[in-house]
């Protein structure tokens, strides 16, 4: 009788490290094959124009995510400028748009882009300035 002991100690071990391997190979694979949709937006130029009392900025947007990103909002800095905005962009595309402020920037110092949408903002982003 004391030989069937180590015998059925060696089965239940065994029996629950192939149950747990299980468990933890189903839960991994069922993590990783599930398909993730986020958009991402990138600046790829920023510039700006400055004619008389008025300055129009000019931003281009790539969307490298894999869902439509929707822009709510561009913010310059500094100057605390919130633009509202209802832009979308697809998945993989650039576009350009143009942003017209009744107010001239102060061109002795640089300015940043912000562009905020359904996933988050992006980096800062200088401008340019066009002359």
């Amino acid at each position: 009788m004391k030989a069937i002991s180590p015998l059925v100690a060696t089965t239940l071990l065994l029996i629950i490290t192939v149950a747990g391997g299980v468990i933890i190979y189903n839960y991994m694979v069922n993590t990783l094959k599930a398909p993730q949709e986020y958009a991402a937006l990138s600046v790829v130029s920023a510039q700006m124009l400055v004619e008389g009392s008025t300055t129009i900025v000019n931003i281009k947007a790539t969307n490298i995510g894999t869902a439509t990103a929707e822009i709510t909002q561009v913010k310059i800095l500094p100057d605390n400028i919130v633009q509202n905005m209802d832009i979308t962009i697809d998945p993989g595309t650039t576009r350009s748009f143009n942003i017209i402020i009744t107010k001239a920037l102060n061109t002795t110092y640089e300015h940043y882009v912000v562009l905020v949408y359904n996933s988050g903002e992006t980096e800062p982003v200088p401008m340019q300035l066009i002359k």
